[in-house]
């Protein structure tokens, strides 16, 4: 399970030479899926990208000779690697890690070791079992290099990095020293995982020794966080970590032993084509990440396309879908269901009135739908409400107009019989004096 890496310009064609036979197509994405995919994208620009070296990594340089000093990190770089690490963990529905002062200190002490002793890069350094402790270095950090060496995921590399780059090493494990076995994936996505610890330290041979101790003690007997972890996974995943070469796809069952190779197709659902995997291996004897089952293959020659649909089937152990996009770019991709409006018009047409079942109502008052049509109806009830006003107002006019008129012909009529008895008084006057 050791890490070694080549320096990037012997990697560079191979790696680009895997970038462009993949074509990129756009492909329909459910709602949720887009969701996913523009979250991840933005994590992913979010990560620092910082490129480091001998010279910017260290808040105190090591001293490597006679007098021998650890020497410590910066937090920066520290915490960027653990961004990554906690990054990648979500891409597969995993809980976060952290680290711990003390942890990163004797992470810092093995990396220290093995750069002062310019450690073979091309040889397992688990354990350092092929070297041997010089004098400048005490007993107790030799004794602590081994044992923390034993129990990380180590990381040689010539190369300017930066703190990400190491654990996406690490989680493709296509430079893993012992093959397909895909440890250090293991241990990165182990379901029981609760902390990392990060030292890292150049040697006088260019290279940088990086430390990751991954097995605590504790952490086997926690419970783990789901059952079943797949590389791909589920769901949308970036198509970055897929290019390239000898890169395993793997399956780990937390609780379920299989100690059987099962026969696994991968079908790209979009092209109708199913490959069968090859070099399935059964590596569960090692217990990598704390896990019962840890079975790797080759998806053999598929065309992996951002946008496609594939589904692996993995005997009666598993079958699961995902679709690929590019974590490094911000391409989206086309939606099956497509959003509905909630903007409601500003303007109310006759037809949406008579839908309503207003229209009629409307004219029966005697409103002008026209002037209506141009203004914002919101409330049927306040339409009505206001037309029953108007209703009413009408009926109160009416009353008041007859009780006026009513009153008025009262007065007239007491008037006539005034004036009539004036005139019969006037008139039986001068019919008396006649007399």
């Amino acid at each position: 399970m050791q890490m070694r890496h080549k320096p990037a310009l012997l990697l560079l064609p191979v790696i680009l030479l895997a970038v462009g036979s993949t074509a990129v197509q756009a492909a329909e994405f459910t709602p949720q899926e887009q969701a996913e995919v523009l979250r991840f994208q933005r994590e992913y620009q979010a990560l620092s990208k910082t490129v480091y070296t001998q010279q910017n990594i260290y808040a105190s340089k090591p001293s490597l000779k006679k007098k021998f000093k650890a020497g410590s990190l910066k937090s920066s770089y520290i915490n960027e690697q653990v961004a990554y690490i906690n990054y990648y963990r979500d891409l597969f529905g995993l809980t976060a890690v952290k680290t711990t002062s003390h942890g990163n200190k004797n992470a810092q002490t093995t990396a220290a070791v093995m750069a002062a002793i310019n450690a073979n890069p091309f040889v397992n350094q688990h354990g350092l079992p092929n070297e041997k402790r010089p004098s400048y270095i005490s007993k107790k950090n030799w004794l602590l290099a081994q044992d923390v060496s034993n129990s990380a995921n180590l990381n040689f590399n010539a190369s300017p990095q930066t703190a990400g780059d190491v654990v996406t090493d690490l989680l493709t494990d296509r430079y893993n020293l012992s093959g397909s076995d895909t440890g250090h994936r293991a241990w990165l996505l182990s379901t029981r995982l609760s902390k990392v610890s990060v030292g890292a330290a150049y040697g006088t041979n260019g290279y940088r020794y990086s430390v990751n101790q991954v097995l605590n003690v504790g952490d086997s007997a926690r419970t783990a966080s789901r059952e079943m972890v797949a590389y791909p996974n589920a769901g949308v995943f970036p198509l970055e970590l897929l290019n390239g070469q000898n890169i395993a796809w793997s399956l780990y069952f937390s609780n379920k032993v299989v100690t059987s190779t099962p026969k696994i197709t991968v079908t790209d659902d979009d092209t109708g084509k199913t490959v069968t995997a090859s070099q399935v291996a059964n590596y569960s004897e090692y217990g990598f990440g704390n896990f019962q089952t840890v079975i790797t293959y080759y998806p053999s020659k598929l065309q992996l396309t951002a946008g496609h649909k594939y589904t692996v089937r993995a005997g009666n152990l598993a079958t699961y879908s995902f679709k690929l996009f590019k974590q490094s770019s911000s391409q989206t991709y086309s939606s099956k269901v497509s959003s509905s409006s909630t903007q409601s018009k500003n303007k109310v047409s006759q037809k949406d009135l008579q839908n309503k079942g207003l229209a009629k109502y409307l004219y029966k008052v005697g409103k002008n739908i026209s002037t209506v049509k141009s203004k914002k109806i919101t409330n049927a009830k306040a339409v009505k409400k206001t037309s029953k006003t108007k209703k009413t107002s009408k009926k109160t006019s009416k009353k008041s107009s007859k009780k006026s008129r009513k009153k008025s012909s009262k007065k007239a009529k007491a008037k006539s019989k005034k004036t009539s008895k004036k005139a019969a008084k006037k008139s039986n006057k001068k019919s008396s004096k006649k007399k």
